[in-house]
């Protein structure tokens, strides 16, 4: 006899009971009687909480389902539990894309609420958020079943709809005064002009057409040439407006008038190929460029060797003007010398360079060229370097020759800038002799300077001497004077002297007295000094008698 195995079962324990031909379940709380050849097995129940769920399958049918919480679940014996779930919260303003993938239905689920996914249901986007529409946004949505676009631009908070989906999310187009852009409906194809100031959004199928455009200010210096894309003529457009193309106009260039100053010169060549010339002295020196026609661009040569044609204008300046050359050269001692020119020349006939010449200073330059090295390959280096200046010039200006004419040129003056040996041992020797003759120059002036500071030496003790014979002449009147004015005096004084003494002694005796007194003065004016004064016995009227 076999005893019954015993199970107790608490309040969230499950057994799973598998007999011979049957399985079942006992839920607890309980207690069960286990025969022994029965498989018996131990298991939890399932705590569901408010948001949560179960998805479940039979085994013995296949089919799904689901079990909400609260609650506290035991399966059946047929069934297992896939997953567990939680609900999916939605804010208001949040939606979530599902897909049935029995049916593939596709449902959208919008907040606020939590959502729960069927049982044979998946997500097939994330949670999203609605796209807040208002005058700064709009959206542009397919259709998925047809495929048809739509620009929702309503202000609302946008969940698209199951068979919705968002394209894209645009922006108002926002044109200021004078701004313009093309618009292109690619469905279509038509092209239309929106303009400001305002602010629209693209229609579903349309896109901009190149960028948004300023208009153009159309002025009395200002024109628009247009081509009408339709029959591809061109229009100048010179009535004073801000100019804005229309859908079937393109602008092609926006032209400023030519003005002309007194000495400038333009070539215009119209459709057909041929010229026109306008000139700053024409009545009218301003003026717009006309449809299919064009300013010549001219293309000279330039630089020291005019080797390049990188020179590039469209203005002729009518004024003299310098150029530069340099090119090398051959004496008749066969001497290899590098000549360096410079040009005095101008342009006096437009007409006739046009016609003549696409590089009017190379042709200058090459022409002259010629010339020199033809002249100078008949003299030697010591005559050419005694007379470089005159030779060019006779072999450039002294002959008659029309090259300059026939090309509308004058030639007035040429000048050689530079003279040096292309042998580095040649030019060693003539700088050699430039530099002795270069002091020898400076000799015979420092020579120069020496004599000239030495006449000028020699002319200012003459100057000096002078003066000085002229100042002894001046001091001799100056004395001669001096002694007449003092012996005018002293005869004065003495007349006074004997008209004093009366008429009643003779001239002798008068005299006697001022010869004393005059005596007597003079021993006065000895005796203040230191002198000594020695008397003679005439002096004195002494004389020593014997007895």
């Amino acid at each position: 006899m076999f005893l019954p195995w015993i199970y107790y079962l608490k309040e969230d324990e499950q057994l799973i009971v598998e007999g011979f031909t049957r399985r079942w379940t006992v839920n607890g709380p309980a207690v069960f009687y286990s025969q022994p050849w029965w498989r018996v097995q131990r298991r939890k129940a399932k705590t569901l909480g408010p948001t949560d769920y179960l998805r479940l399958r039979d085994t013995l049918t296949g089919e799904l389902r689901n079990e909400f919480g609260p609650k506290l679940f035991f399966p059946a014996a047929s069934e297992e539990i896939l997953e567990q779930r939680s609900a999916i919260p939605l804010k208001s303003n949040q939606y979530i894309r599902l897909i049935d993938k029995r049916t593939g239905a596709i449902r959208v689920e919008r907040g606020d609420r939590s959502v729960c996914l069927n049982p044979t249901e998946e997500i097939l986007e994330p949670v999203r958020e609605g796209v807040n529409i208002d005058e700064q946004t709009a959206v542009l949505v397919r259709d998925i079943s047809t495929g048809q676009l739509q620009l929702i631009s309503q202000p609302q908070v946008f969940i698209p709809a199951a068979n919705q989906e968002i394209v894209e999310l645009r922006k108002p187009i926002l044109l200021q005064q004078n701004q313009y852009v093309k618009v292109i409906d690619k469905s279509t194809g038509m092209i239309r002009v929106e303009r400001g100031e305002r602010s629209f959004y693209l229609n579903p199928a349309e896109e901009i057409l190149g960028s948004i455009g300023e208009g153009v200010n159309i002025d009395e210096h200002t024109a628009v040439l247009v081509r009408d894309t339709q029959t591809g003529t061109l229009e100048l457009i010179t009535e004073p407006q801000v100019f804005s193309p229309e859908a079937n106009q393109k602008i092609v260039e926006v032209r400023r008038r030519i003005l002309l100053e007194n000495h400038e010169t333009v070539v215009v060549k119209d459709r057909f190929g041929d010229y026109s010339i306008k000139q700053g002295t024409d009545a009218e020196r301003s003026f717009f460029l006309q449809p299919y026609e064009e300013l010549v661009e001219f293309r000279w040569a330039s630089g020291l060797h005019k080797d390049e044609k990188n020179l590039i204008f469209t203005h002729i300046d009518g004024r003299p003007k310098f150029m530069w050359y340099e090119f090398e050269t051959r004496t008749q001692d066969n001497v290899e010398l590098i000549i360096g020119l410079t040009f005095f020349w101008q342009i006096v006939d437009v007409a006739a360079m046009v016609q003549a010449t696409d590089d009017t200073s190379g042709a200058i330059c090459a022409h002259v060229r010629s010339l020199i090295i033809q002249s100078v390959s008949q003299v030697s280096l010591e005559r050419f370097l005694a007379g470089f200046n005159a030779i060019v010039r006779q072999a450039v200006l002294g002959v008659e020759d029309s090259f300059y004419a026939d090309r509308g040129v004058a030639l007035h003056a040429v000048e050689v800038r530079s003279v040096a040996c292309k042998d580095p041992d040649t030019q060693r020797i003539l700088i050699e002799i430039i530099q002795e003759t270069t002091n020898r120059l400076n000799r015979l002036q420092k020579q120069e300077g020496d004599n000239d500071v030495k006449l000028k030496e020699i002319e200012g003790e003459i100057e000096v001497e002078r003066q000085k014979g002229q100042l002894l002449d001046l001091r001799r009147e100056h004395a001669q004077t001096e002694a007449l004015t003092a012996g005018e005096a002293e005869a004065i004084r003495v007349r006074a002297f004997f008209d004093g003494l009366g008429n009643g002694m003779s001239k002798s005796d008068k005299l006697a007295i001022f010869n004393t007194l005059r005596k007597q003065d003079a021993i006065a004016a000895l005796s203040e000094g230191s002198a000594q004064l020695y008397f003679t016995p005439a002096d004195v009227d002494l004389s020593i008698k014997s007895l």
